[in-house]
């Protein structure tokens, strides 16, 4: 049976065998680091507290609107959307940033 290369020649998918140690062999020559760890470990914490943060003031900022203003939730609402799509904005920012 001749070498097939890293698809199956029946249905050319990938087959999952060769991938498997392909990902095996990576694992084992990768180094541990506790600093990536510490950096991933950062950067889930910058992303999380970016958005609950942003969409906590936006909420707490459109109540005290919505109470000067007598208006229902309009301006909550608002704010809210606008603060989770800030802080969206600013995780996505440091992901892209930890990539580097």
């Amino acid at each position: 049976m001749a070498d097939r290369g890293e698809h199956d020649s029946r249905d050319g998918r990938p087959d999952p065998r060769r991938s498997l140690e392909r990902d095996v062999d990576r694992l084992e020559h990768r180094e541990p680091s506790a600093e990536s760890f510490w950096r991933s470990l950062s950067v889930l914490g910058t992303v999380g507290w970016s958005i609950s943060l942003l969409a906590i003031a936006g909420v707490w900022l459109g109540r005290r609107l919505d109470m000067k203003f007598e208006t229902d939730v309009r301006f909550t609402l608002m704010l809210l959307v606008a603060g989770v799509m800030l802080g969206s904005v600013v995780a996505w920012r440091v992901v892209r940033e930890h990539r580097k």
